[in-house]
């Protein structure tokens, strides 16, 4: 049986997310099953999700999907490199996964792995990133630069997201000298971050503005239908869609209780984000006004989101991607089988229902208290008040597939 893995947002689950998957099984085989490392209910974008992990994961499921996992808090809240380490580090822990699929702007296997190789050695060698970053250059932009100086072609790759995403994804793979083998898969329709759809395929953030606009049925023919479902039935019951910016009052009152040395906990780098933060924070009221006053071309503005979002959520830079326990959020067709041989090759615990929280080692309850109170905070920004309760992940069991 193969058993390919998947990292993904699904931010809201649509069209071009099941042509993937589709596109996944053309080339292994029909009745390859399908692992989806998602993030849960914050984004590497540095935002909360736009409707709960466990909808989301049961949208997934219901169109192609075979087993949903959550990916590691901390990962979903980490640049490129950490987010891919988080998702590959969990696949490779089930210790069943044979194959890997990704979504990249160029297919070339042979011109990835190059640029990742290039990456890996420009992160040993230092002198020309330490040199674009001396000139003001982001993180990811020096070292494009500094790839670009020994292959303009692998170089030139790093300037596409998904193509960035999938040479993380080869580098976690090297790492953990890992046997499952990568597949890329070339994406069609709207490129990442477009407002428009492009033969019916569109990005996840054209998706989130026409929510933002309140053109709910502007999404139907964009998403499959059993996922456009459960986003209607969403909005009706007032759990969507979920705003970052909901939180801004309780935000403020607690990003303003943090001085700069506490702030610089959750930056990471060591470059002085924490004072730009602290100044802005001071300054601004509101999530986006202070994001839009910390960004710098030093300081891209998805790093200032997520180093908020730490803050919020008491999540250190320190705090490892890589997953201590695997939480179980849907189950799709042929996630039992693949659940079965997990049991035989996975050593993490593996959390299908809450109760089995208490079972687990003392080790891991710093991990589990913090993704308790991540989803008690998020939980604060469904439209219906009465949804914002704390203690909801407690009464949430993962979706399964009939």
């Amino acid at each position: 049986m193969k058993i390919c893995g998947v990292v993904a947002e699904y931010n809201p689950f649509h069209n071009g997310h099941a042509r993937h998957l589709a596109e996944t099984r053309r080339l292994l085989s029909a009745e390859t099953a399908i692992v989806c490392a998602m993030s849960g209910n914050y984004v590497q974008r540095g935002s909360l999700a736009v409707f709960e992990k466990y909808r989301r994961a049961e949208a997934a499921a219901r169109c192609g999907a075979d087993l949903v996992l959550e990916l590691p808090l901390s990962a979903c809240l980490w640049s490129a490199p950490g987010f891919a380490r988080g998702g590959i580090s969990l696949l490779h822990a089930l210790g069943c996964v044979t194959h890997l699929s990704f979504g990249v702007e160029c297919a070339s296997l042979a011109l990835l792995r190059r640029a990742a190789a290039l990456s890996r050695a420009q992160s040993r060698r230092a002198a020309a990133l330490k040199r674009g970053l001396a000139a003001g250059l982001s993180y990811a932009a020096a070292m494009q630069q500094a790839v670009c100086a020994d292959d303009p072609a692998a170089g030139e790759l790093l300037s596409s997201p998904n193509n960035t995403l999938a040479i993380e994804y080869l580098s976690a793979l090297h790492a953990l000298e890992s046997a499952i083998e990568p597949i890329a898969i070339p994406r069609e329709g709207a490129a990442h971050d477009c407002h428009e759809a492009q033969n019916g395929l569109p990005s996840a953030s054209h998706l989130r503005s026409l929510l933002a606009a309140g053109q709910l049925e502007a999404c139907k023919p964009l998403m499959p239908a059993a996922s456009f479902a459960i986003l209607e039935t969403a909005m009706q019951e007032g759990a969507a869609p979920v705003w970052t910016e909901t939180l801004d009052p309780a935000m403020a009152a607690h990003l303003r209780r943090q001085p700069p040395a506490a702030l610089a906990t959750y930056c990471g780098g060591g470059d002085g984000l924490e004072n730009r933060l602290a100044d802005a924070i001071r300054e601004k009221i509101s999530f986006a006004a202070i994001c839009a006053a910390a960004q710098t071309r030093r300081y891209p503005l998805a790093r200032v989101r997520r180093a908020l979002l730490r803050a919020w959520l008491d999540l250190p830079v320190s705090v490892p991607p890589e997953a201590a326990y695997v939480r179980v959020l849907a189950i799709g067709p042929r996630g039992r089988d693949v659940l079965r041989r997990m049991k035989e090759t996975c050593p993490l615990p593996v959390i299908l229902k809450p109760v089995a929280e208490r079972r687990l080692p003392e080790a891991l309850h710093p991990a589990l208290t913090r993704d308790t109170l991540a989803d008690d905070l998020y939980a604060l920004a469904f439209p219906a008040p009465t949804l914002r309760a704390g203690g909801g992940r407690f009464r949430k069991t993962p979706y399964c597939c009939k």
